[in-house]
């Protein structure tokens, strides 16, 4: 949920950016597998970890990270201190380069990747019939032997049986970003998932440039997982959504959905996921989108094209099921409460009016109610999505600072046979 003094304050806080913010650079592709990824990656867990990456968001570097350590993490408890000091490598600063207004370089975004290959991509962008544009994406993996994110990273193609599904909105409006993204992964590595996660796919909304740095520089994200999209060059406005992925999983044809009647630009992120049965051994395709609908009253009218639109690429040809997963905003009356049957969705949580299910509206309490606005919605007739789990209640940087005005909501989605 989105205020209107919120919106206020993100548009000085927006002018600020323009002018002060570096552009997360392109990070450069390898020309084939990296074939020690996984044995390098297992003195990871040996070194210490930092996390400050300075007054500005650093250049993600093309070339192997500075070995200079920077100031240990703010936004952890005392408890949280040791945990996180044995959990990897350091967050290492990337090259000293001054703040630049200058945009993304083009190259960016300009060749089609996937997890393990090129061949099914999409065109370079497409009109969708709903006429919003879908532009290929980016994934990218940390190498530890070349000490730089690179898209043809190493891959075991382990196809699970079933996916953890997690969705966050981080909230980049409340000060301090850095820390409290830092608060969320490590909640997530201790409580939510763990040190070795599961495979697991995590939808986080809300991510502006500095919460984009923490997850590129964080030791376990770089160890266990695989980003799309790696840079802020896709995003419509100063903030985006992020989609990160078990680096052990296959998935292929990693997308954005540009929404045509967003005035907030706002999209949508698709990856597909294989899943497989553990009794027959068939494997069948998920399709999991993330995304932050329209805010306020005045996106209500938005609201149900944005949602029709990603519950169709949801259904498209060679798709066996597919889940949506983010910040739906639905605050409006009943129809708005149910755009997501007038989309053909299922809503997974079981208890919707239940107010254990609310994720948004005591951190900190508003003037407004209490609202279950992050779901979990589903289609296919094999696909089986669990009632969500709200996460993060309450939770707090040392400082004392909500890590986020949003709950999480967590689930597992696999396919009967």
């Amino acid at each position: 949920m989105i205020t209107t003094a919120t919106l206020a304050r993100r548009a000085l806080s927006k002018l600020f950016r323009l002018n002060t913010t570096a552009t997360l650079a392109t990070m450069a592709d390898s020309q084939g597998q990296d074939a020690g990824d996984e044995h390098s990656a297992r003195t990871v867990d040996n070194q210490n970890i930092t996390s400050d990456l300075g007054e500005h968001p650093q250049t993600i570097p093309d070339t192997p990270a500075g070995k200079a350590k920077l100031p240990a993490p703010q936004g952890r408890t005392q408890g949280d201190s040791n945990e996180s000091e044995s959990m990897g490598a350091a967050l290492k600063s990337g090259p000293s380069s001054p703040v630049s207004d200058a945009p993304p370089s083009p190259s960016a975004l300009s060749s089609a990747s996937s997890s393990s290959s090129t061949a099914d991509m999409p065109p370079p962008s497409t009109i969708t019939p709903s006429g919003d544009l879908l532009q290929p994406l980016k994934a990218k993996g940390w190498s530890f032997t070349k000490s730089k994110w690179i898209s043809k990273y190493r891959c075991d193609k382990e196809v699970p049986t079933e996916l953890r599904l997690l969705t966050w909105n981080i909230d980049f409006s409340a000060a301090d970003c850095r820390s409290r993204t830092m608060r969320i992964l490590l909640y997530l590595q201790k409580t939510a998932l763990s040190r070795t996660p599961p495979p697991s796919c995590i939808l986080l909304q809300e991510v502006d440039t500095w919460s984009l740095s923490t997850l590129i520089f964080h030791p376990w994200v770089r160890k266990h997982y695989v980003m799309t999209p790696p840079t802020t060059e896709p995003w419509k406005a100063h903030y985006g959504n992020v989609t990160l992925v078990s680096r052990s999983i296959p998935f292929k044809n990693p997308q954005i959905l540009v929404f045509r009647n967003s005035t907030m630009g706002r999209t949508a992120v698709f990856v597909d996921i294989p899943i497989r049965s553990p009794t027959t051994g068939k494997i069948r395709t998920v399709r999991i989108a993330n995304t932050h609908l329209e805010s306020l009253p005045e996106g209500t009218k938005m609201r149900p094209t944005q949602l029709a639109a990603i519950a169709a690429m949801l259904r498209a040809d060679g798709i066996d099921g597919g889940v949506v997963g983010g910040d739906m905003n639905m605050i409006g009356d009943t129809a708005d409460q149910n755009i997501h049957i007038a989309a053909g969705l299922d809503d997974a949580c079981l208890f919707p009016h239940d107010p254990a299910n609310h994720t948004w509206g005591y951190q900190p309490p508003t003037r407004f109610p209490p609202r279950r606005l992050d779901r979990v919605f589903f289609t296919g007739e094999k696909v089986v999505v669990n009632s969500p789990e709200v996460i993060g209640k309450g939770l707090r940087t040392a400082e004392g600072m909500w890590a986020s005005d949003h709950c999480g909501l967590s689930t597992t989605v696999f396919f009967t046979d």
